[in-house]
């Protein structure tokens, strides 16, 4: 019962104290609204990049040509070494020199007529299986395996383009993450520094609360309770453009696809909700973390 009257008293003053520090109060509110919002376009760009990263994995095959004339014998024993490679996709392609002939035959007129003279396929083309790993970082060993079988003859993959390519989409994502990080550390000292003045020009209402016997949690609990409707508030403008903004972005894309099918950025719903509520909850956290440090370090309570 205690506590509940504690909260009570608790969510009374942080309001009483957010009108008559009202000035103070909005300059929080500004701080941690600007923040929040390079936050969140930070972490707009760290999740699609992350996409970006997974749907170029997504799309890198391993091209694999068996010897020719491979046989039956040699292409089960080859899809057998494929089933117990931790790194293969157990879903892939396969072409049989006759699909490869006939693939041929539906081609332009010059490559139709050399496909029609071809009798035996089996002794021009080879097996082929386009091959999809499932850790991209991986693909080089897994290439090597392949290649080290005696029925492959070549395995080859986009090489150092792919890999550059995702190595840049990580670098990139681990950039944001780590600007999103600093702007939330950021945050925090924005919000103790505010807090800090309002605390100080109630100096003396808080020494008198003590001196009547009040604890600890009673003087902090309603700047606990103010930072979390600071740091709320301060949400508001950051969520909402994150909602309209992303939307509207993604409604200019070709259905979210920007340049190339793999550049495929994500669909706003649930993302937008799912980085707007991550939004609030730092916002509502550093605040709370803000006031609680501020009270403690400065007042010594």
């Amino acid at each position: 019962m205690n506590l509940f009257r504690m909260i009570r008293y608790g969510v009374r003053d942080a309001f009483k104290s957010v009108r008559r520090n009202l000035s103070l109060s909005l300059a929080s509110v500004s701080c941690i609204s600007i923040t929040l919002i390079v936050v969140a376009l930070a972490l707009l760009v760290a999740f699609n990049v992350e996409n970006f990263s997974q749907k170029a994995g997504d799309n890198v095959t391993i091209v694999t040509y068996l010897q020719l004339g491979a046989t039956e014998d040699d292409i089960t024993a080859f899809e057998t070494e494929l089933k117990g490679m931790d790194n293969i996709v157990q879903e892939w392609t396969k072409q049989t020199p006759e699909e490869r002939k006939q693939s041929l035959i539906e081609e332009e007129e010059l490559l139709s007529n050399i496909g029609s003279t071809i009798e035996n396929p089996e002794e021009v083309f080879h097996y082929r299986y386009d091959l999809k790993v499932e850790d991209v970082a991986k693909i080089e060993d897994t290439k090597n395996a392949l290649k080290a079988l005696d029925v492959v003859d070549t395995a080859e993959y986009g090489d150092d383009t792919v890999t550059r390519m995702i190595d840049l989409f990580n670098i990139a994502g681990r950039v944001a993450t780590i600007v999103a990080v600093i702007l939330i550390i950021v945050t925090v000292f924005l919000i103790v520094n505010t807090i800090k003045l309002t605390i100080f020009s109630r100096k003396r209402e808080i020494s008198i609360m003590r001196v009547v016997g009040a604890s600890n949690m009673t003087i902090k609990n309603p700047f606990i309770i103010e930072g979390f409707l600071i740091g709320l508030m301060g949400s508001i403008v950051p969520v909402l453009a994150t909602i309209f903004g992303y939307r509207a972005f993604y409604d200019k894309l070709d259905d979210g696809h920007f340049m190339t099918f793999w550049l495929e950025f994500l669909n706003p719903t649930p993302f937008i909700y799912f980085v707007s509520l991550i939004i609030v909850i730092i916002g509502v956290t550093v605040g709370m973390i803000g006031s609680s440090r501020a009270v403690r370090k400065y007042l010594k309570v």
